[in-house]
């Protein structure tokens, strides 16, 4: 089994008996073919997806019933002979990686006999084809693709592998690699092949994201802080924010005058009960992170599972690209992370993770990922992908609020709602909580169950003035014992 040594940090391919990256002194990982066969499943699935358009391009009709499918296998495995003959001769890792990855059966026979050691120098034809088919594509008014960047960023990750293929790197093969790939990207420039997604003018609404809003009301800096450090409680995790808001400017300003600094990712793991202000806390970073330049727009697109996994193969791509096409700019929330590596059959949530992953590289200068969960299964989601592990390495514990700080959320929602309570029911509800508190449960519900129980309090307070004729302002504004009492057997 063809196998190699990656930094999770980093992403260097190492020696394999290499436990930590020699760069970065990170943690390594182990990578198999099925790691790159994702790349070309996805790559297949978008030109199946555009196979639609292939009327309209006129490069895929002078194909003479040659599918782009085959067009695309016979260009990456000219490019692999080409790389593998650069040291005069093609090694068994080296075809079983190239027959691995194609689904193809060739011979080392095959490769010394159809392969030009003098490999054309202009683009492969699979590029142009796929060009057209993005353009094609844009003009129904499709959101954002550009399947020639995809196999483009295919053909520098599996060159990347391939070369390695042996646990060894001969400079001459890497010198072809590094010449073939710029060769690539300046031909495809001249021939105007854009290298990122082609962007309409109008983006589509995204249905499967919540909150998708990206024109948050403009605040300043410190009115951003001064809300941030008046929520209720979360003092650790106030502190937590405050210094990676101070991390983060200092870095800008290291980046302002033109100093070296270590590379650093920004995602974020938000762990805790339900109800912990996780939400919150995520929308007021992405508007500091606007304020101070980190991010472009400062808006906060909230998701889960249902809006980023589809039913069948491919579909999951396509639903995780518009919600993180939605997102750029700001800040990705994604709410019970952890149920996109379930284990079941037919699941297709790692299709997802994939897809984000990448998209996380490619948008790393505009987007922030803040995936959020239960802290035992968010260790485990984490464990599930080592580029998942690589990627979020900042962590931020959102603790049980305690009973004081239940007792001021329900003063500040009382206060909100202009209603304040009687002195019974300021008793009752303090005992309330502290017993609350006290019992609480493994997932206990904190402020969601806060909420709860003030909805069900005003209710009551209606049921109880409702049949009364002559009800005073006093008696609208304000909540008494006899509101909190609750049927038992309700």
């Amino acid at each position: 089994m063809l196998e190699w040594t990656v930094c999770k940090n980093c992403g260097k391919i190492l020696d394999n008996s290499q436990n930590t990256c020699s760069s970065c002194d990170s943690d390594v990982d182990k990578i198999h073919m099925d790691y790159l066969a994702g790349y070309m499943t996805n790559l297949n699935f978008l030109v199946k997806t555009l196979g639609i358009f292939t009327p309209y391009c006129d490069s895929i009709r002078d194909l003479d019933n040659v599918t782009l499918e085959s067009l695309i296998i016979d260009d990456l495995f000219k490019y692999f002979a080409y790389l593998g003959l650069g040291d005069d001769r093609i090694t068994d890792n080296e075809l079983e990686f190239i027959n691995s990855l194609l689904d193809t059966s060739f011979t080392e026979e095959d490769i010394l006999t159809l392969t030009d050691l003098k490999i054309s120098r202009e683009i492969p034809l699979s590029f142009k084809c796929l060009h057209e088919l993005d353009l094609c594509g844009v003009n129904f008014d499709m959101t954002e693709l550009n399947t020639a960047n995809e196999l483009y960023n295919c053909y520098k990750v599996f060159g990347k592998f391939f070369i390695t293929v042996d646990n060894e790197l001969n400079e001459d093969v890497f010198k072809l690699y590094n010449d073939y790939i710029a060769n690539l990207e300046k031909s495809l420039e001249k021939e105007n092949v854009e290298l990122k997604p082609i962007k309409l003018i109008d983006t589509r609404s995204i249905e499967t994201a919540k909150g998708t809003d990206e024109t948050p009301e403009s605040s300043t800096l410190d009115e951003c802080l001064e809300e941030l450090n008046k929520l209720v409680g979360l003092e650790k995790v106030k502190k937590d924010v405050n210094s990676l808001i101070n991390l983060v400017q200092i870095r800008k300003l290291r980046e302002e005058r033109g100093i070296k600094q270590p590379a650093m990712s920004l995602h974020l793991v938000f762990s805790g009960n339900p109800g912990t202000g996780k939400t919150t806390v995520a929308r007021l970073l992405a508007k500091i992170y606007h304020e101070i330049g980190l991010l472009s727009k400062g808006h906060l697109i909230e998701t889960d599972r249902s809006g980023l996994v589809g039913g069948y193969v491919g579909q999951t791509a396509i639903k995780t690209q518009e919600v993180i096409q939605s997102a750029l700019g700001g800040i990705l929330f994604i709410d019970e992370a952890y149920s996109l590596t379930s284990k079941s059959d037919n699941d297709y949530g790692a299709e997802a993770v994939d897809t984000l992953l990448k998209a996380m590289e490619d948008h790393r200068d505009d987007l922030i990922v803040i995936v959020a969960g239960y802290p035992a299964l968010m260790e485990k989601f984490l464990y599930s992908n080592p580029g998942l592990e690589s990627r979020f390495n900042k962590f931020i514990y959102f603790e049980d609020y305690n009973d004081e700080e239940l007792y001021n959320i329900f003063w500040l929602m009382c206060e909100e709602s202009n209603l304040t309570m009687d002195a019974a029911a300021d008793k009752y509800i303090k005992d309330y909580f502290k017993m609350l508190y006290e019992n609480r449960s493994k997932n206990f519900a904190n402020g969601r169950a806060v909420r709860n129980l003030f909805e069900e309090v005003i209710t009551n307070q209606a049921n109880r003035l409702a049949p009364k004729s002559n009800i005073t302002d006093e008696e609208l504004n304000t909540l008494t014992y006899e509101d909190f009492l609750v049927d038992e057997n309700d």
